[in-house]
């Protein structure tokens, strides 16, 4: 074997990838990702172990705190992501990860530990999604790359979702070391990535003062204004969902026990992976926009889940909301890093997203904990975010026009461009 001229990546000696590049950011991302929602359900465990008082309100609390990493360190995440090789910005992010759940092992308040994961993530987000532009040539090879990245994602949350109910169901120990063995294979498989340069002349401090700046230049084309606000208001609903049916699933189906929370929740993730196979067909390269209409079909199955008392049917409905909703929102984010590649850089791109969708995302968890403490019953809560997801999606309603036939380019130049190639 010998070492790839641009990094860690290995090649037998005929020359062949025993790992394609793009596989193995999908194992790696994988592998942290399955992490990342083991250490959640290993949160919600230790909370509840506790006693506090209110854990559903502290859960979501400690889940703030890990989104708030995101929308303060965005202004220099996404300059690290460009400065730097992409795969050394995975391993770095998941060196993060792993030290936050490691420091759980001396005994240290779980939102502190929870903070420090969120802070590997934020550093480790834009090199995940950056790293696929690099990686593919045509918007048609993008959209599959996300869509593999997506669904694979999407199979390690439920994976990960499951795993955590039943570790954290009766000991931390089991589960800490599993997450912290798994975040560490996950580290190990970015030295199969290869390094591509990033650029070195950005500053920063002044990457940092530009930051605002890229926002309202994503902000003020059509095409990625649509994918910002409707990625945005995807995970508002998905981190309130979640944090919901913890407290939902015992008041109407009587579903106590973690493992089996885990379980139904996972079923959503379930959709997901579903909507990775279905998507490129369905919402195909050049019909982006197409997604919008499955964002309607997520409101209703949100919407009509809050009614429902039976168990088959709450499943069902769950995961429709995952299909739904990640044909959604795969096609937005292949929309946003065509359009933000060309404006602002990969990175900087995945650090504005990153900054609108848990700046949202937080917004959504402060309005649902507020009707948690004026004593709104978990159903009219989850009815609230429903509504709140319905009126972005209004919205982009309005939007449609302006970015329908013309695939991901926005300008004339960019389709000029295109056809060009």
């Amino acid at each position: 074997m010998r070492l790839m001229e641009k990094g860690w990546g290995y090649t037998l000696p005929s020359g062949k990838m025993r790992l394609s590049p793009l596989n193995a950011v999908v194992l790696t991302q994988f592998l942290s990702a399955f992490a990342d929602n083991l250490n959640f359900f290993l949160i919600v465990g230790m909370v509840k172990r506790q006693g506090v008082e209110n854990p559903d309100g502290t859960v979501a609390y400690i889940q703030m705190a890990f989104l708030c990493a995101y929308v303060l360190l965005a202004p220099i995440v996404g300059a690290l992501a460009d400065r730097n090789a992409k795969s050394h910005v995975l391993l770095f992010g998941n060196i993060l990860k792993a030290s936050g759940i490691a420091l759980l092992l001396f005994g240290l308040p779980p939102v502190l530990c929870y903070l420090f994961v969120g802070i590997g993530a934020v550093v480790y987000s834009p090199g995940k999604y950056g790293i696929l532009s690099e990686l593919t040539r045509t918007e048609d090879e993008l959209l599959r790359a996300n869509a593999k990245v997506e669904g694979s994602t999407i199979l390690a949350i439920l994976l990960g979702t499951v795993a955590g109910g039943f570790l954290a169901q009766s000991s931390d120990l089991p589960a800490i070391l599993t997450c912290l063995c798994v975040y560490l294979v996950s580290l190990a498989m970015t030295l199969l990535v290869p390094a591509q340069a990033g650029n070195r002349s950005l500053r920063y401090g002044a990457e940092a003062r530009q930051f605002f700046r890229d926002c309202g230049k994503l902000f003020r084309h059509p095409k990625s204004r649509f994918s910002l606000i409707g990625t945005g208001s995807f995970w508002l609903t998905a981190s309130v969902l979640r944090i919901a049916l913890i407290a939902w699933l015992p008041l109407n189906l009587g579903i106590t026990d973690t493992d089996q929370q885990s379980m139904i929740i996972g079923v959503t993730a379930l959709g997901v992976v579903a909507s990775a196979f279905v998507t490129p067909r369905w919402v195909p390269a050049g019909k982006l926009h197409r997604a919008f209409y499955f964002g309607l079909g997520m409101v209703l199955t949100v919407m009509v889940a809050t009614l429902i008392h039976s168990l088959w049917l709450t499943v069902t409905l769950l995961f429709f909301t995952g299909l739904f909703g990640g044909i959604f929102v795969i096609p937005l984010n292949t929309m946003l890093q065509e359009e933000g590649k060309e404006r602002i850089g990969s990175g900087k791109t995945i650090a504005v997203q990153n900054f609108v969708e848990n700046s949202l995302t937080v917004t959504g968890l402060a309005i649902y904990l507020t009707l948690t403490e004026m004593r709104v019953s978990v159903n009219g809560s989850v009815i609230g975010i429903g509504i709140v997801l319905l009126l972005f999606i209004l919205f982009l309603a309005t939007q449609l026009g302006k970015i329908r036939g013309g695939g991901t380019a926005g300008t004339e130049g960019d389709a000029g461009r295109d056809n060009a190639g």
